[in-house]
């Protein structure tokens, strides 16, 4: 499997993509605002574009007003076939094709390039809104926040809105895990779930180093990995004075560190000059 970053790429280049062609997303469930494009072969009349009402019916030549909502393409294509066959059209070949997903929706924010709400199709995936949606940014965490209310909600919620943990499941999706080839974490999306993407946590650095300042942490990065990324220890450093400055039951603690020991996620790196 292509890694995400590769994958994000390949995407962001891509044309638009077209209209969803018949069959597809079949156990999709038709809802309010949803765009048909009905058609019935050889009559040309009838090829109908129809807006699904907010009561969940639509309005058909010949048929009048229906109930659509809840059904997929395949069953409202039989409904309709039903219908125009016993009085209008001898063998109806009716055909029912999603034009536009409005009804389900799912939203996207945080450390990704193109933050939104995103259409729902049938069985879509993490692994695919992050496709339309990346690449994640620079500053992402490596695990993805799925936040999925419960009950009837009347759309997606940010982590920031929730005002009752009961009213809402957390489900987390280890990015980098599905990078590596493990689809165990390639979590199929529901409709109003909020695909969160955190910023990762950060370590700093400051003191005699070319570029201070905060870089992403992952577990078991050390000193000296931190240090490469704030661009290495200036001639005036010495990579055997660096203290580090962490919370221990929530005041700031100093210590000496060694270059090649781990840090922790919000630790600051101070690398002092040499003592000539």
């Amino acid at each position: 499997m292509l890694p995400l970053a590769v994958l994000f790429a390949f995407v962001t280049v891509q044309e638009p993509t077209p209209p969803p062609m018949p069959g597809a997303a079949a156990d999709y469930r038709i809802g309010p605002q949803d765009i048909l494009a009905i058609s019935v072969f050889g009559h040309d009349d009838l090829t109908q574009t129809v807006v699904v009402q907010n009561d969940g019916t639509l309005t058909y030549p010949l048929v009048g007003r229906l109930a659509a909502a809840e059904q997929t393409p395949k069953q409202l294509e039989k409904t309709l076939t039903d219908l125009l066959g016993k009085s209008f059209i001898r063998s109806p070949q009716v055909t029912v094709a999603i034009r536009e997903y409005r009804s389900k929706t799912i939203l996207v924010a945080g450390e990704i390039a193109r933050p939104g709400t995103y259409p729902l199709a049938g069985g879509m995936t993490i692994v695919e809104v992050l496709a339309k949606a990346g690449p994640l940014g620079a500053a992402a965490a490596a695990e993805v926040i799925v936040v999925r209310p419960k009950g009837e909600v009347r759309g997606p919620v940010l982590p920031s809105e929730m005002t009752d943990s009961a009213s809402v499941e957390i489900l987390r999706v280890n990015v980098r895990a599905i990078e590596a080839g493990d689809l165990n974490g390639n979590l199929v999306l529901r409709p109003n779930d909020t695909v969160f993407v955190p910023q990762a946590p950060r370590v700093y650095v400051s003191g005699e180093v070319n570029t201070p300042g905060a870089y992403p942490f992952s577990p078991g990065t050390s000193v000296r990995q931190i240090l490469s990324l704030a661009g290495g220890i200036t001639e005036d450093g010495s990579s055997g004075r660096i203290r580090v400055v962490r919370t221990v039951d929530g005041k700031p603690k100093e210590s000496g560190i060694k270059i090649d020991e781990p840090v922790q996620a919000g630790d600051t790196i101070v690398v002092k000059a040499k003592i000539f």
